[in-house]
């Protein structure tokens, strides 16, 4: 016997618009968290770049990361040898696709 039943689309809207809002959320948590570890702990102001990473939820689908920190895009720009030529975002967006995709294939 074969069983076939449809969903209505608003069902199925509400459970996508979850999905995306928890894929937002959980994805903008690792972020935040990576940038913090990629951030050079030593810095000139000594751990100020790090400690200054902010993280605000502007809604369901809107993450807002920064640092306001002065020199923050000093750092970013490699002025820092901690930095070792990558900067900050490069390597901790790697990071966090590359812990994510290894989650989601266990």
């Amino acid at each position: 016997m074969l069983n076939v039943t449809f969903t209505s689309p608003s069902s199925i809207t509400k459970g996508l618009k979850r999905y995306v809002q928890q894929e937002v959320k959980e994805f903008s948590n690792e972020l935040f968290n990576q940038l913090k570890t990629v951030t050079p702990k030593a810095d000139v102001k000594g751990g100020r770049a790090r400690a200054g990473w902010l993280q605000k939820q502007n809604g369901p689908y809107n993450v807002n990361l920064s640092n306001r920190v002065p020199y923050i895009e000093r750092l970013e720009n490699n002025y820092s040898k901690q930095t070792r030529g990558r900067g900050i975002m490069k390597p901790a967006i790697a990071n966090t696709v590359a812990r994510r995709q290894r989650r989601n294939t266990r």
